[in-house]
């Protein structure tokens, strides 16, 4: 039975599917915007090998295995390559442990020697280069045994003979204590980077074992010590390194002072 005109007419109440779409209806519609293209991230891409990219790597790897553990092979690794690209840039393990080095005094902040504050000087650039060493594991070792000859090592070591100089101190007595002090903040860095993985809580409870070994000493047996107890186990590690510094200065100026008067003897002879 086919439906009325009426019926035809009717329209049916409730939601409809809208059904096909005509090619007509696409034709009526304005040009649409051009659509966005999405980027994507260049998944695992290696980095462009250079200098200062090996030396960055070589630092991760230094936080990571210390040391021992850094070598070209896990560098490379690191950057998604093999060791030989890496001996395009660098000749081996000796020259990239210099520049890892020469790379950690570039941090060192630096400035004009200045005769009266020279001292303070001398505490802040020492404190600021055994931080940054102590802050990634054993990088203090790189540095030993080396005599400055990287840009960054030798402007630091520029600027900081120029305060010692600025102190009135003798040539003789900047060359060699320059050398004195340099050792003496890598130790100190070296001892405090030691403690830079540790727990802290089993830090602390370590060094509260250590105050409480010293305390109970038998003092018979061992009289200085136990006398010293409270002094040895008092100070923090600011504290000892900034006394350090302080005795080395002091002795600095005083064998200064013990040379001037040595050649002004002899001048008078």
């Amino acid at each position: 039975m086919s439906p009325s005109s009426e019926q035809k007419r009717e329209r049916p109440t409730g939601p409809q599917h809208p059904g096909p779409v005509a090619a007509s209806d696409w034709t009526a519609l304005p040009a649409a915007p051009a659509r966005v293209t999405r980027r994507r991230p260049a998944a695992g891409r290696k980095p462009a090998l250079s200098v200062p990219v090996i030396v960055a790597a070589a630092i991760e790897v230094l936080d990571e295995a210390g040391f021992a553990g850094l070598s070209m092979r896990r560098v490379a690794d690191r950057l998604g390559t093999g060791a030989a690209s890496l001996y395009a840039h660098v000749s081996g393990r000796e020259e990239l442990l210099e520049l890892v080095f020469d790379a950690l005094v570039g941090q060192v902040r630096l400035e004009e020697p200045d005769p009266a504050r020279w001292r303070e000087q001398v505490h802040r650039m020492m404190r600021d280069f055994r931080d940054i060493l102590a802050s990634h594991t054993d990088a203090a070792l790189a540095g030993l045994g080396r005599v400055p000859t990287a840009p960054q090592t030798l402007a630091a070591a520029e600027v900081f003979t120029g305060v010692l100089r600025a102190g009135g101190l003798s040539d003789r007595i900047i060359a060699l204590g320059f050398d004195q002090l340099v050792l003496y903040v890598s130790a100190s860095a070296y001892e405090a980077g030691l403690y830079r993985k540790a727990d802290p809580a089993e830090l602390e409870r370590y060094f509260a074992g250590a105050h409480a070994f010293y305390a109970t000493l038998p003092a018979a047996r061992y009289p200085v010590l136990a006398s010293l107890a409270p002094e040895m186990t008092g100070a923090d590690a600011d504290d000892r390194f900034e006394f350090g510094l302080n005795v080395i200065i002091a002795g600095l100026e005083a064998a200064s002072a013990a040379e001037a008067a040595a050649e002004g003897d002899q001048r008078g002879l």
